[in-house]
């Protein structure tokens, strides 16, 4: 009778051990299984541009109906003309992994599988950035509208939606890219960029134009 009942108790420790290891390992598989982004560049062989800050902030605004192009426009410009370019990305996961994603010139990146910290200058709610996409707010932008726009360099870049947005007359959009119509120098010495993706005509579409020069759209 004695050793049954030691059996039994063997048998209960078991099922508490079991029911232990079961409730852990679902506990890993509900943590953010998502890669962290360490490192981003862009272009072809040595000749490859930082796009880490670019890119963060993109995959961190959902991008374009939840992916990022690769492409010349939404990585600042073209690092290496005439060459088949790829984006190359580092991060790490909650396990302190890490890992190269690879993606060719004309792809996309699915923002699901990274984990980016919003951007603190930009604390709307999704429904506040979901309006700006679909171009409501209270604005009549026909067929044309701003979907986010940054301005700086990799590293260092600002948020000008909004201030985008505010300038967007007949149906488009047309401003020399500086400092002064951008609302300051987020890179004092640097040769930036202003980055705008946009819906004209129900295609949603990127351009990148270097300080100094005008953006007209379309």
């Amino acid at each position: 009778m004695r050793t049954s009942s030691r059996y039994a108790t063997f048998v209960v420790a078991l099922v508490v051990v079991a029911m232990g290891a079961a409730i852990f390992a679902a506990r890993l598989a509900g943590q953010d299984d998502r890669w962290r982004i360490t490192h981003a560049d862009y272009g072809y062989g040595n000749r490859r541009t930082d796009v880490t800050d670019i890119l963060q902030d993109l995959i961190a605004r959902g991008g374009v109906n939840g992916r990022v192009a690769v492409n010349n426009q939404t990585m600042g410009g073209d690092p290496a003309v005439g060459a088949d370019k790829s984006l190359r990305i580092i991060a790490r996961n909650d396990q302190n992994g890490e890992q190269e994603f690879d993606y060719r010139e004309g792809g996309f990146v699915d923002v699901n599988m990274f984990a980016v910290r919003r951007d603190d200058r930009d604390d709307r709610d999704r429904d506040d950035r979901r309006e700006d996409r679909d171009g409501y707010r209270g604005r009549d932008r026909g067929d044309f509208s701003v979907i986010m726009g940054f301005y700086g360099v990799q590293g260092r870049t600002v948020n000008v939606t909004d201030l985008l947005q505010g300038m967007v007359r007949h149906g488009g959009l047309e401003i020399r890219v500086n400092n002064g119509s951008l609302g300051g120098d987020p890179a004092p010495g640097a040769d930036k960029v202003l980055i705008v993706i946009y819906q004209f005509k129900g295609s949603e579409q990127a351009t990148a134009v270097r300080e100094g020069n005008v953006l007209s759209i379309p």
